[in-house]
């Protein structure tokens, strides 16, 4: 006689609770590893022996993680070495209509830009190059620049009173200084003159660059103006020498 099969559980009907890819967690602890900077530049990772008994995992999960590492910019694989942690050199280059977000784009990376901080104070020293008074008022805002989790530059920037005295708050709402310039009323803006200079940071200003004070930086100290040719933007920024390469396009006038 047959035996009639038992009904299924309530256990066994329940729907499985999801579980996050392993490959991920991989991802996101090397991400980090080279983010802290336990990993430098240009250094090789240990093979996938050694990684895949560190996360004890096989080697084809490893391999998921390495390669979503790999798309994303943080690693290179040469083939009969090893895996590298990609060297972040950025071309920058300095033109009429020079953008933070489209130089890193065109170079095929993602910027964020944080604001560090902001103060209301007499133009001073800005006033020659916003063309301004130096008893009025400007609006400066202190932010700092990241690639792949890494800080690449700081910037220090003043903007003239009473006419961009919403910087701040138009940068905090996201999009960048561009963005803020546009819902502030500058449409558009084009860079007047740039200067370049070398010099060695401070320990504050290594600091925020998560850089050595033995490290040289480079100065980048620059004017923008709207297409009426006033001056909406001077500025400061200090550039991570071993992140970034300065250029200048043939046929660009920027003094």
């Amino acid at each position: 006689m047959l035996r009639r099969p038992d009904p299924p559980s309530q256990d066994s009907l329940a729907p499985e609770a999801p579980r996050g890819r392993l490959w991920e967690t991989i991802a996101n602890a090397l991400r980090d590893d080279i983010v802290a900077g336990r990993f430098a530049p240009g250094e090789r990772l240990p093979n996938e022996t050694a990684l895949a008994q560190r996360f004890d995992v096989n080697r084809h999960t490893l391999r998921q993680a390495v390669q979503a590492l790999v798309r994303e910019g943080h690693l290179r694989v040469v083939h009969g070495s090893g895996t590298y942690v990609r060297e972040l050199v950025l071309d920058y280059a300095l033109q009429r209509r020079t953008r933070m977000s489209e130089n890193v784009a065109q170079a095929g990376e993602r910027a964020n830009r944080e604001l560090l901080g902001h103060a209301r104070q007499r133009a001073g020293e800005w006033a020659g190059p916003l063309k301004v008074s130096a008893t009025g008022d400007v609006v400066i805002l202190y932010t700092r620049a990241s690639i792949r989790g890494r800080p690449v530059g700081i910037s220090t920037s003043a903007y003239p009173c009473p006419r961009l005295e919403g910087m701040a708050e138009a940068f905090a709402a996201g999009g960048g200084i561009t963005a803020a310039l546009k819902q502030l009323g500058v449409a558009d803006y084009v860079r007047v003159r740039s200067t370049i200079s070398t010099r060695l940071p401070s320990a504050a200003e290594a600091d925020a660059l998560a850089r050595p004070v033995t490290q040289p930086v480079l100065v980048v100290q620059y004017v923008n103006a709207d297409l009426a040719g006033v001056p909406v933007e001077a500025a400061t920024t200090l550039f991570a020498a071993d992140a970034v390469q300065l250029t200048v396009e043939a046929g660009e006038d920027l003094s």
